[in-house]
């Protein structure tokens, strides 16, 4: 539930202040110039809560696709087979230099896709489809296990998951 609240703010102009707290989740809290601003962000802030899709904005802003690569390397890679290390940590090492630097806020199909399309070059399509099925199961675990990275990655695991399946059951090529 939303609280506003009014205050002078220190160049002497109003300012609103809006509240959220809801049961199982932390408060948010942020500060507008203009009520109906205020109202517009508690708004939106309330209903992605009830979807389960909150993430504040810092924490999706902060991550970058590296850093999710490296905490799946570091908590999920130890426990497969010995077998599935080596290739899945070339994988990994695949995706960490094509999309590492850039920030997971900005995961879209697109992207996914446009870098299927330079991995599948040269490749046959078993070797995309794994390469697709590891950077899937880190997405998956993003979103399960470790609740921190946006809900696009839902989109882009979806993404992943369709070209999975178009290019290794369909004989698609990109």
């Amino acid at each position: 539930m939303a609280t506003f609240d009014h205050r002078i703010g220190p160049d002497g102009k109003m300012v609103y202040r809006v509240s959220i707290r809801r049961k199982g989740y932390a408060t948010q809290t942020a500060t507008f110039p203009k009520l109906s601003e205020t109202k517009k962000w508690a708004q939106m802030t309330e209903g992605a809560i009830l979807e389960g899709r909150h993430l504040p904005i810092p924490e999706a802003k902060q991550h970058t696709r590296a850093d999710l690569i490296n905490r799946y390397r570091h908590a999920v890679l130890p426990h497969k087979k010995p077998s599935t290390i080596k290739t899945q940590r070339q994988h990994l090492c695949w995706w960490q230099t094509h999309l590492g630097p850039y920030l997971l806020a900005d995961m879209t199909p697109a992207v996914l896709v446009e870098y299927r399309s330079i991995l599948a070059h040269g490749r046959a399509n078993a070797t995309v489809v794994r390469y697709l099925a590891v950077l899937s199961h880190a997405f998956t675990m993003a979103m399960r296990e470790w609740h921190r990275y946006p809900s696009q990655l839902q989109i882009a695991r979806s993404t992943a998951y369709i070209c999975l399946i178009s290019r290794y059951e369909w004989g698609f090529t990109a």
